[in-house]
């Protein structure tokens, strides 16, 4: 059984409120983390050893605040950026046994892939199908319609970078301003998505959920309702950029074979994040925090965004899923 803050026992699928599941994402963990898949960790202290400890320790506070005797019913294993962190086939077995032994469900997530991403990821998918529960979360639309010619009867999750927004956290909180022109508000709080081609495209795709995040920005009511999928929400960090090279991976190359795209690297994202602070146009020099992890960048929502998204949950039956990001490094035994 998983275990809510004061350690009483949880039902997986009911310890959630208003009938919200709660999932756990390890992007850069090789293995499962044992104690919060046979729920003898806490929310608290499974967020508590996380990069950017503050972020999710307000995010915590708030999920058990909103959502009483929240649990964990779900965990998310790959990475949604880097096709070198996929899982093999037998990282997969182990996964699934330890979910399975946990009585929770399990999400494959892929990032966008080349072809020999593609045939890498279908073995994983592979050593995924027919698992009760499971899903795979695909990041373009190439692997979306690779996954569904081949394997017609998998659940297949949209996942967040494919949701086309503005996502500079910059600008981003600007167009929640009543001095913002409405023509930018109108463009700039909503994704291309509504429109009707991709909407039919997800219908001949059979997308069922799709995932989005917890944007600076108030989206537009549509984006949340009168739609047929289900949609999950990201938390703390809301996905700002990706790209081919990895600052963690080029820092101990020579001047000439830094950010090399496709250069080989250490797989430092799993031990190392780097937090930048930007400074924001004509701000009063506060800035911005922006963390890199692996190969792309995110920003740790602040609290309000929490508020705002969480309080607004039993309104928005089409949000049934909180994905809530653990970027915790491989501890090693002593």
């Amino acid at each position: 059984m998983l275990q809510t803050r004061h350690h009483r026992e949880a039902s997986p699928r009911e310890g959630a409120g208003h009938g919200v599941e709660v999932g756990f994402s390890f992007p850069f963990l090789a293995a499962p983390p044992p104690a919060v898949l046979r729920g003898e960790a806490s929310l608290d202290e499974t967020l508590r050893g996380a990069v950017s400890g503050d972020a999710h320790a307000a995010l915590a506070e708030a999920l058990l605040r909103h959502l009483p005797r929240v649990a964990p019913s779900r965990v998310y294993v790959g990475n949604e950026t880097c096709e070198r962190l996929l899982p093999t086939p037998q990282a997969i077995g182990s996964w699934v046994a330890s979910a399975r032994g946990g009585r929770v469900a399990l999400s494959l997530v892929l990032p966008p892939l080349s072809r020999d991403g593609l045939a890498k990821a279908e073995a994983a998918v592979r050593a995924l199908e027919g698992v009760e529960g499971s899903e795979v979360v695909a990041s373009d639309w190439g692997t979306v319609h690779r996954l569904r010619s081949r394997h017609p009867g998998l659940a297949i999750v949209l996942g967040r970078l494919t949701h086309k927004m503005l996502r500079d956290p910059r600008l981003a909180e600007y167009f929640d301003s009543p001095q913002a022109p409405m023509t930018a508000r109108a463009a700039l709080c909503r994704s291309g998505e509504l429109a009707p081609g991709f909407r039919a495209l997800m219908e001949r795709y059979g997308i069922g959920r799709r995932e989005v995040d917890p944007f600076l920005q108030p989206l537009e009511a549509d984006e949340w309702e009168n739609r047929s999928e289900k949609l999950s929400v990201h938390f703390p960090y809301l996905f700002v950029t990706m790209g081919r090279a990895c600052l963690l991976g080029a820092m101990h190359r020579e001047p000439a074979e830094k950010f090399v795209p496709g250069a080989p690297c250490r797989l430092e994202c799993r031990k190392y994040a780097v937090e930048f602070r930007l400074p924001v146009p004509g701000g009063n020099g506060a800035g911005k925090n922006l963390l890199n992890l692996g190969n792309a960048y995110y920003h740790a929502v602040p609290s309000s965004v929490t508020e705002r998204i969480l309080g607004r949950l039993p309104s928005r039956r089409q949000v049934d899923r909180i994905v809530v990001t653990v970027p915790a490094a491989e501890k090693k035994p002593s």
